[in-house]
Parts: C-alpha cells; structure tokens; sequence
C-alpha cells in the first residue's frame, strides 16, 4: 500500500492537471461562500465595506462577463506557450526532462489561477441572471475583481518565470539538485562503522532449485518494497534473494527475485511477494538514484551530438554530476542483507553503489567528449575533486580506471600536440590526488609498515 501511495504521489507531482484542478475546488467553493455572504450583507445598504462592488446589474453582468472572457483567453495562451516550451525543452535537452518542468509548482498555479478565476466567475454570474430588482451581488463581483488583478500578477509571474525556466543552467541546476536529494533520501549519513560487508552464503543449490517470482508485465521496476518482503520471509521461514533493482527493465516471464526453500513457493505466497514490486513504464527518482544522474548524462551527450553542439551546456552537465557524485562518494552503505533476530539470512537485495553509478553516467561521456577538450579538461578536473571524497577502496578503483580511459581515448583521437599535453597535464593532476587518496584509504596497518 505504501508504495502505491508513492507511485501514485509522483503520478499526481508530474502532471498539470491536479493543481488547476483543486483551485477549480477552491473557486467554487469560495463562490458558494461569496453568494451566500451577499444575500447576508445585503440588508446592510450604506454600511458596506468602501472596497465592495456599488454598481448595477448589468454593470456587474458585464464585468464578470469581461473577466471570464479574458482569463479562458489568457489561459488558453499559457497553454500553449507551455507546449511550446515542452516541445523546445524535449529537443533541446532530452524528452526525459520534461517531467522536470511538468513538476514545477509556478506553472501548476499559472494554470490553476487562469481556469479558477474563470469558473468563479462562470459561476457568479448565475446569481445576478434575472429582474433588474434582484439582489445585487456586490462582494461576489469584488471577489471577481480581486482575482482578475491577482491574474495580471500571475501573467507577468509567468512570463519572467517561463524564460528562467528554460534556460540551460537554471534547468540543469534544479536536476543537480535532485540528484543530490535522492542521494540524501536513499543514502544513510556517513558512521564510523564497516563501509563494507562479507556477501552472505546461500545454500547449496540456492541458484539451481530456488523458486522463481516471475514477473507478470513487462516494464520497469519504480519501487521495491524490502521491509515487506523481509516481514514475509520471516513469516513463513523463507530465503528471498531479489534479483532486480529499481530501474532494471524487466520482460514479462522473467524473475523477480528467488525464494528458497522451492517446496514453500506456493501460488498464494507468489501474489503476495508481486505485491512488493511496482512496476511502470518509465523510471522513477523514488528509490533509483541512477536515474537522475542519467538525466543530466543524456543531456550531456544530446549538447556533444553533432547536431547539437554546445559544448558548454556539457561541462555544465559534468559539473552537476560531480557534486552528486562527490555527495555519493561521501555517504554511508548499507549491508546488501537483512539477518532476522536469531542471526538467520532472509533477504537479500541488489546494491546500488558509487562505482555503479559513476561508471554509467560517466563511461557514456568519456565516450562522446574523445574530441572535444574543454569537456574532458573538465571531465578530468571532476575525477580529482572526487578523488578527495571517495571512501571506499572500490569507489577508488574506479575512478582509476576513468581517468586512465580518459586519458587513453583523448590522446588516441586529438592530433594537435598542445591538447594532447593539456590532457596529459590534467592526468597527471588527476593521479596525484588518486595516490593522496589511496595514502587515506590504506589501513592503519599498512600505514605503519610503510613509515617503518
């Protein structure tokens, strides 16, 4: 249930209609209010407020008539100006960046004042339909008129914000930032306690014999639900092993995860492990941290692309996955397992760590920036800042191994000998703050056999 309240979260964050959509609530409800507060004002003749609407009937008639044409106008025009913005952002940056500008909260409400200031006064309207003796609606129409100045603020709102929106370091920023936030969410602080785990033995057989949870639609897994699925293994004296991590794109008729013993994987037990695992058509930032730090890879490599080429949005790109990474590289791990009370293995789950991270947004770049030296400068430049942060002796190794490929793919495709030692130069830069960091990782141990 938790977990389909989040997917069902994040299918409400990204789209444009639930915030327009409780404002037209509040609109009706605030001229519902509004009706029935004239026909309690009313009596009060000369005591009104100063500010309260003292036309006549068809004068009111003519400004909510004038409002309500103007604002499903306006609306209309920020409609499409936003299509417009989702069609330049989609080619410009990538069609996965869209949720991105869908999620901001200003265009929800841009959208949401236009169309609730309409239906308010769509609405009030009805109440001065009929004699000329009838009551006048005087608060109802001020409302009216409150709304309409509050809409022209929300215009020029929009405008400056639409253009900030969509620019390159603005929208990359607020990726960055999303990045580092799953990075916090998903992550535990750093402790003084072990960095790292023995992998825990399965039975004999376990791969062979174990039963397997088949999935039942083809998709991507959004969510794991691993405090359940260890409750039900302790419940039933169960072995799970889950063989997918959110994100994986996995084919209908292929595992989920495996139980072990094979003799209590029952048809009941099997729908209710399916319950663990969310599944979708796209990937999600609530449990994948990958996902984000693959946005800002994509738009990386859409900027280097020849029909691109903005080198400069790139490096904006590298720098942003840099500081997620080097918040990765600095935050606690948690054991792949889970013991029951007695010490028993009931759950095992595949990790997401640095290395894996790093390696499938930054492989992808080392790829595309071989020929462009401003990105691998800055490419080499971000792997000697995370040199300083790394923990772990394999988040090292990896950064070994970038830097290394960076260096042998720049120097095997650039001709010019004045780039060529450029790249060599930031190597080199790179390598020291690697041998700093590998002095920091040694164990006490070794440090004093060295000094001895």
């Amino acid at each position: 249930m938790k977990n389909r309240l989040i997917s069902l979260w994040y299918l409400v964050r990204y789209s444009l209609w639930f915030v327009p959509g409780l404002m037209v609530a509040a609109a009706l409800v605030l001229a519902y209010i509004t009706a029935g507060l004239d026909e309690t004002l009313h009596p009060l003749g000369d005591g009104r407020l100063w500010w309260i609407y003292e036309g006549t009937p068809a004068g009111a008639r003519a400004v909510l008539s004038t409002i309500a044409g103007s604002m499903i106008t306006v609306a209309g025009v920020v409609f499409s100006l936003t299509m417009v913005v989702l069609s330049l952002t989609s080619s410009q940056f990538g069609p996965r960046l869209v949720r991105n500008f869908m999620d901001d909260t200003g265009n929800q409400l841009v959208l949401g004042t236009f169309v609730a200031t309409f239906v308010y006064c769509l609405v009030e309207l009805r109440t001065i339909e009929g004699s000329g003796s009838a009551p006048l609606p005087s608060l109802s129409v001020s409302v009216g008129l409150a709304l309409a100045l509050a809409s022209l603020g929300v215009l020029i709102y929009f405008i400056h914000h639409i253009a900030s929106s969509i620019q390159a370091n603005n929208l990359l920023a607020r990726v960055g930032h999303e990045f580092e936030d799953s990075v916090r969410r998903l992550f535990p602080e750093a402790t003084d306690g072990p960095a790292t785990w023995p992998t825990p033995e399965l039975p004999q057989g376990f791969a062979q014999r174990a039963g397997e949870l088949w999935a039942r639609q083809s998709g991507y897994v959004q969510m794991i639900d691993h405090g359940r699925l260890y409750d039900l293994a302790c419940e039933q004296n169960l072995l799970i092993q889950v063989t997918r991590r959110p994100g994986d794109f996995v084919i209908n008729g292929n595992p989920l995860c495996l139980v072990w013993p094979p003799e209590s994987f029952t048809s009941a037990l099997a729908v209710r492990l399916q319950r663990s695992f969310t599944m979708g058509v796209e990937r999600t930032e609530a449990q994948d941290v990958e996902y984000v730090a693959r946005l800002l890879a994509e738009t990386a490599l859409r900027s280097l692309s020849p029909g691109v080429n903005d080198p400069y949005t790139a490096v904006t790109c590298i720098d942003w996955l840099g500081s997620g990474l080097a918040l990765l590289a600095g935050r606690g791990r948690r054991p792949a397992f889970r013991l029951d009370e007695g010490g028993e293995l009931r759950l095992v789950y595949q990790e997401v760590s640095f290395p894996l991270v790093a390696e499938s947004c930054l492989e992808p770049i080392r790829r595309a920036a071989r020929e462009n030296v401003m990105c691998t400068v800055r490419l080499l430049e971000v792997l000697a800042a995370l040199a300083r942060q790394v923990r772990l002796p394999q988040d090292h190794q990896v950064l070994v191994h970038q830097a290394q490929a960076v260096k042998t793919d720049s120097l095997d495709n650039l001709k010019l000998a004045w780039d060529r030692d450029l790249i060599s130069g930031k190597h080199q830069e790179v390598l020291r703050e690697l041998d700093l960091a590998a002095l920091r990782l040694e164990p006490p141990e070794a440090q004093r056999r060295e000094k001895g």
